[in-house]
């Protein structure tokens, strides 16, 4: 998987998305380019992971999507430090 398939399936885990609901997003969602975005969107396409919706800008996961969306790792939120007094 490339990073931005990667990035893309990372959206679809961010938000919780089920095989049985759409994500509405663009390539500044991902902040990637809309060349790379599109050409990692059909390649998620062609392998069976992601659905192109009717609306624009629609998709949707397939049962296999959602198994490999379920595997991606999600960066953590730092941890905010306690102010220490001099």
């Amino acid at each position: 998987m490339t990073a931005t398939e990667f990035a893309i399936m990372g959206f679809f885990r961010r938000y919780k998305i089920r095989p049985d609901e759409m994500l509405f997003f663009n390539p500044a969602d991902c902040k990637m380019s809309p060349g790379p975005f599109n050409t990692a969107m059909e390649s998620l396409m062609r392998r069976g992971l992601v659905i192109k919706e009717r609306p624009k800008q629609a998709y949707s996961l397939t049962r296999n999507g959602y198994a490999v969306s379920r595997t991606i790792e999600l960066p953590q939120k730092p941890v905010a430090k306690a102010a220490t007094k001099k």
